[in-house]
């Protein structure tokens, strides 16, 4: 080995003195730029862990791409006039700066001297007195990169990822300071591979590393092309087990490997090759001996991603496995989980937080990139949600006007309920408490502030009177605009917003260039969810403000025995454009209009339809044919009967309530009753009619997205982007690793069991199925029998949002297209509905659901249609199973089931 490291260090200085391959000499003094050939152990601060591997791979002899590092010199000279904040902000000025010349003349000259051509760009960060530190899965990666322009772009991008959210709340969790930090950017040539992988070492499903030398097992994962396909989950690799003894294949599992990914992108494996082993057994063990020959240098199990190209192996990365007894595919959720946990406790107050999932787990539950990135500007306080409030005489924060009201935990949408508390009037001591909240979760679902004075600061007393001024004029404010902005909505926005979609739709996005395409999107976006959203969201505030005011009422003079009667006020309630759909949607059943008709008019709402990536009906109707054929085999009422039926029913209502004694009480409290029973009734109808209008501009947006996703042939990747990395796409960056990374992160998070509430002193507790903020349903409604098998209580308690009692067998579905069964009268079960979801109450007696509220979509329809519904119960879908009777008593808000 002596022998061999006095070979490699005189072949290392030889390679720095002569002529790269196309004639370029390679300048060994720069002052920004090492060689892969130029790196040793101590310049870890330089290139950061990534690129000191690969310096130390190639001086060893092993087949690494040519490269070079970026060192941190030049991030530091970049920014040491500028001063990025701990937040995202910095990634934003790192991006508008610029480079200076004579760092941008290195980063050329060194990319001319490998050979030019397309290359890999990755970030690898270092910390200053801390050179081990794991950066590991925070920064970005850029592949396919090609070009003077590109490059450079993409330093920028890899220097500006050191503050993304998920790094800074990593480094807060680490007491890690920002001065110490800084990027190193590795540059390297790409390989067109023809086949690609991963390799571990030592099996990760073993409990712990091999104690004897020689022991154990190695796995391979490979698969024809380049090696995003694997790390995307786009395709299932082959599996190999080789002993790392004899170097004897233990086990093939040879996939169907359908596709692949080249550097022109994703095509169709050819057919005879998609069964074929893409390693043949002569390779498989060369490349296990490689593996052990990389382990053997640095002391520790590896894991090391690979390529096989022109009749040779090269090793692309590597790096110790440090997780084991879990199994391959699993292998990063510890790491990602401690990610989350990491930077929820950045965004925690310091006092506490608690995030809430409201009813947004019904509305948007996991969205992708894309939507995550439109949604969360729209949910801010300069989006259409925060303005709707500023229009009202309301405040918000400067937090919410920056980070929004919602956060992204583990994939899933979140309201962080310390900033909903700012929303209102910024520094006003309103709170959320938590020890409250903790004893009944289930008042986080529709959290009321309180005031603390303990939490108010001197500059709040001295702004106490502009408070007290903003308050009054605010509740005369809503009152004002109340009065008539059902009028003002029904008589002109909503009419004007349908001529502009109308208008909007005729424009032949071809025709338009990439940047005329990106300026109409961004039009889109703020005319659908900025301009015309801030109008159609009062009606919600309205009606959910009314129907507050109308419970409290009724039950300060009739008694809280009456609460419930309030339920039975708001159904049979004309202009629920959702309503209409369905009742449309039984007309074509009926041959009365045509399917054409209904989707010229609903054509644009969909399943899941807050999901950008979701094909609206007017692209695919199939699931509209199959609810349509429901409706033609249905012995159930007329749907139009059955509304006049709950028309009728809410005016007997109004008849009792108006005929209740309400003993001490004046008449002037049964006018205000009166008075917010009008209100209620008049708006409720527009939370969905709404949603309904802002689905037509949501059309557009995903119209937008498609023609995207079209010309750079991404095949539905575009949603894996974010609005801000469009231009990156129109400049012809390579962004195929970065999808690949956030399919990949994205599929891990989402298997981590998540609570309904999360409270920021219990984050650990996360994905943990013992916790008592974890499996919450399944651990309070479990019992044991005397058998010693669990069993479940016969109460399954939740939240009533519609009155009445019902029996029925189950049908538990979790998704709309998926076939009810074929009785009638069944009690419909399932995670949360959306207007997709309409068509299956039309046989149902109940409706149970995981998550909702008062004013969710399933409460709204379940209201509708009379029938009683029962919702938060956490794992309803797998506490109840299909076929099994149940009883929904929508008076108490408990379902019932036979023990078991």
């Amino acid at each position: 080995m002596k022998i061999m490291s006095v070979f490699h260090g005189m072949k290392s200085c030889f390679l720095m003195s002569v002529k790269t391959g196309d004639g370029i000499m390679m300048n060994s003094n720069t002052k920004y730029i090492k060689r892969f050939t130029e790196i040793n152990r101590s310049d870890l601060p330089l290139v950061g862990g990534k690129g000191l591997n690969l310096g130390l791979l190639t001086q060893e002899g092993f087949s690494i791409p040519d490269g070079f590092c970026i060192t941190t010199e030049a991030y530091r000279h970049t920014t040491q006039t500028m001063t990025p904040s701990g937040n995202a902000r910095g990634a934003s000025i790192l991006l508008a700066s610029d480079i200076k010349q004579e760092l941008i003349d290195e980063i050329i000259h060194a990319y001319n001297a490998i050979s030019a051509g397309r290359v890999a760009v990755r970030s690898s960060a270092t910390a200053e007195d801390l050179p081990d530190a794991s950066f590991a899965g925070q920064q970005d990666t850029f592949l396919n990169v090609e070009g003077e322009s590109q490059l450079l772009d993409a330093v920028k991008h890899c220097w500006a990822s050191l503050w993304s959210e998920r790094a800074v709340a990593y480094r807060r969790n680490q007491n890690i300071d920002d001065s110490q930090i800084a990027m190193s950017v590795v540059v390297q040539k790409m390989i067109d591979s023809d086949v690609s992988g991963v390799m571990f070492t030592v099996n990760p499903k073993s409990p712990h590393p091999p104690l004897i030398k020689g022991e154990g097992e190695i796995i391979i994962e490979s698969s024809f092309g380049l090696g995003e396909a694997i790390v995307s989950g786009k395709v299932s690799p082959d599996h190999f087990v080789v002993k790392r003894d004899s170097l004897d294949i233990a086990e093939k599992i040879i996939s169907e490997k359908q596709l692949m990914i080249t550097q022109n992108g994703e095509i169709k494996t050819p057919e005879a090759k998609q069964a074929q082993p893409s390693l043949n057994d002569e390779q498989i063990q060369k490349l296990a001996q490689l593996g052990l020959e990389i382990e053997r240098f640095y002391g520790a199990p590896q894991d090391i991603e690979w390529a096989f190209a022109e009749g040779r192996f090269y090793i692309l990365q590597a790096r110790p496995i440090t997780k084991f007894g879990v199994r391959s595919s699993e292998f990063g959720i510890e790491e990602l989980w401690q990610e989350e946990i990491a930077t929820l406790q950045a965004k925690a107050d310091p006092e506490g937080t608690v995030w809430s999932s409201f009813n947004l787990s019904e509305v948007l539950p996991a969205p992708l990139p894309m939507t995550w990135g439109i949604v969360k500007k729209f949910m801010s306080g300069r989006g259409g949600f925060g303005l709707t409030y500023r229009d009202l005489g309301f405040v918000p924060g400067k937090d919410v006007d920056e980070h929004g009201v919602l956060d992204l935990i583990c994939g899933q949408v979140y309201f962080n309920l310390s900033r909903e508390a700012k929303l209102y009037f910024n520094e006003f001591p309103l709170e959320h408490n938590l020890d409250e909240l903790k004893k009944d979760p289930q008042k986080a679902i529709y959290p009321k502030a309180t005031v603390n004075i303990k939490r108010s600061t001197a500059k709040f007393w001295l702004k106490f009177p502009y408070y007290i001024y903003k308050m009054i004029a605010s509740e005369r404010k809503i009152k004002r605009i109340r009065k008539d902005f059902d009028r003002v909505l029904t008589e002109r926005i909503f009419p004007k917003f349908r001529q502009y979609v109308e208008k909007q739709r005729q424009i032949d996005l071809t025709k338009l260039s990439d940047r005329q395409l990106l300026d109409k999107l961004n039009e889109w976006i703020e005319e659908t969810l900025t301009v015309f959203a801030k109008d159609a969201l009062k009606a919600t505030v309205f009606a959910g403000l009314s129907y507050n005011n109308l419970e409290t009422a009724i039950v300060k003079c009739f008694g809280e025995e009456y609460k419930e009667r309030a339920k039975a006020l708001i159904v049979g309630l004309e202009g629920d454009l959702t309503v209409d759909m369905n009742l449309k949607m039984w007309e074509v059943a009926q041959g009365r209009i045509s399917l054409d008709d209904f989707l010229n008019e609903y054509g644009h709402r969909t399943v899941g339809e807050f999901e950008l990536a979701q094909p609206r009906w007017r692209e695919d109707d199939s699931f509209v044919r199959k609810m349509i054929e429901i409706f033609r085999d249905s012995e159930e009422t007329d749907p139009v009967e059955r509304f006049k039926a709950q028309k009728a029913e809410r005016q007997r209502a109004e008849a009792e309530l108006n005929n209740l004694p309400s003993g001490r009480f004046s008449a002037a409290m049964r006018q205000q009753i009166a008075r917010e029973l009008e209100y209620t009734q008049r708006y409720m109808p527009f939370r969905e009619t709404a949603k309904f209008y802002i689905m037509l501009g949501y059309e557009l947006i995903r119209k937008a997205l498609l023609e995207f996703d079209r010309r750079f042939n991404l095949k539905g990747d575009i949603f894996y982007l974010t609005p801000e990395e469009l231009p990156l796409l129109i400049e012809g960056q390579k962004l195929d690793e970065l999808i690949s990374q956030r399919r990949y992160r994205r599929q891990q998070l989402l298997k981590i069991d998540l609570p309904e509430v999360i409270f920021s002193d219990t984050l650990e507790e996360i994905g943990n199925r013992n916790s008592e903020f974890g499996m919450r349903s399944s651990e309070l409604f479990q019992n044991t029998a005397a058998n010693g098998q669990p069993r479940i209580s016969q109460a399954l308690p939740g939240l009533s949002v519609s009155a009445g009692v019902a029996e029925g067998i189950a049908n538990v579905v979790l998704d709309p297209a998926d076939e009810p069964i074929s009785q009638t009268n069944y009690v419909l079960v399932c995670p949360s509905t959306d207007p997709a979801w309409t068509p299956l109450f039309l046989n149902a007696c109940a409706l149970v659901m995981e998550r909702g509220g008062m004013l969710s979509h399933g409460a709204v329809v379940a209201r509708e249609y009379g029938i009683p519904a029962v919702v938060n119960i956490k794992n309803a879908t797998k506490l109840i199973k299909d076929g099994e009777k149940v009883e929904v008593d929508g008076n108490k808000g408990v379902v019932m089931k036979s023990e078991a």
